[in-house]
């Protein structure tokens, strides 16, 4: 099972850190950054309890990460939840053999106080879809957060919760109804028969138990060498080495949260394996870096220093 990423060009001025995901680099081109995007509503400090506080909207979007193709509100708990109508064909991953569609999905979550290695969930139906984890936040500014989960054919009850593993997590909910089968099997509708009433009849067999067989447990997909997102993975881990030993003592402001990703990221390729909702997190995290104008700007001044620096 492939996972499309988007990763954005790190730098819009030079062509020497531009990440194509699936492939090996040879000599990148230049391309422009991944716009931000805009139709999401604020987060204001005014409406900020203290703590990671989850957005307004749930947007679902194309692989560009800057087109929106449906948004709802997000509700409180207790609330009436919006419905978010899509299809199957807006999803990247569209036919799979359990009957799901993976999504470009995107919310906003901001605090009012500094917050480090947090972690947010995603859950449709009470199962676990999205783990975004190694969050760090800075007071007064919103973070979007880009996480891929698969939703089943038909009506999705999601449940976003910020902050998870915290003292006070913040929780909201919306409904996505997927339009289509998503490699499934459409459901047959029939008609019932009328029933036949028989008179009850006396039983004097002894019922045998029936044992029950437990059900299989969940099957956990693994990256492993050789596949297209271990590709994925050794390129992040790379540019991520480069950009740790470049930054240095730059002043660059989430440098240790740069550091501990460059660390997990070492620490899975050398243990040559990776779960597809830890890979996830990892990808969604190293997105927030490559699209951060600072992040940018500290590497462009990076490549562009005198001969040594490099």
């Amino acid at each position: 099972m492939k996972t499309h990423l988007v990763v954005a060009t790190m730098l819009a001025t030079t062509s020497a850190f531009a990440a194509n995901f699936g492939t090996t680099p040879a000599a990148p081109a230049p391309a422009a950054s991944n716009p931000v995007v805009g139709a999401a509503a604020p987060l204001t400090m005014a409406a900020l309890a203290s703590g990671p506080q989850l957005g307004a909207t749930f947007r679902i979007v194309k692989p560009d990460g800057s087109t929106i193709i449906k948004q709802g509100n997000l509700s409180a708990p207790g609330a009436a939840m919006e419905v978010i109508n899509v299809s199957e064909s807006d999803a990247f991953i569209s036919k799979t053999p359990q009957g799901k569609c993976a999504f470009n999905v995107q919310y906003d979550e901001a605090s009012s106080s500094a917050a480090t290695n947090t972690t947010n969930r995603l859950y449709s139906n009470d199962s676990v879809i999205a783990i975004n984890s190694l969050i760090s936040l800075t007071p007064g500014v919103k973070k979007t957060i880009w996480t891929q989960p698969y939703l089943y054919a038909g009506m999705n009850t999601i449940r976003v919760v910020v902050n998870a593993d915290g003292a006070a997590p913040s929780t909201k909910w919306v409904r996505v109804n997927v339009a289509g089968t998503c490699g499934g099997s459409a459901p047959v509708v029939t008609t019932p028969a009328a029933p036949v009433v028989k008179p009850p009849v006396a039983n004097t067999t002894p019922v045998a138990t029936v044992p029950v067989t437990p059900p299989a447990p969940p099957v956990i997909v693994k990256f492993q060498p050789g596949s297209a997102e271990w590709n994925n993975l050794n390129i992040v881990w790379g540019y991520s080495n480069y950009a740790t030993t470049q930054l240095k003592g730059r002043g660059y402001a989430r440098y240790d949260e740069l550091s501990r990703l460059n660390a997990a990221v070492t620490a899975i390729v050398n243990a040559k394996s990776v779960d597809q909702a830890a890979y996830n997190s990892l990808m969604t995290t190293w997105n927030t870096f490559v699209t951060e104008p600072a992040f940018k700007s500290a590497m462009a001044l990076v490549v562009a220093g005198s001969a040594g620096q490099k």
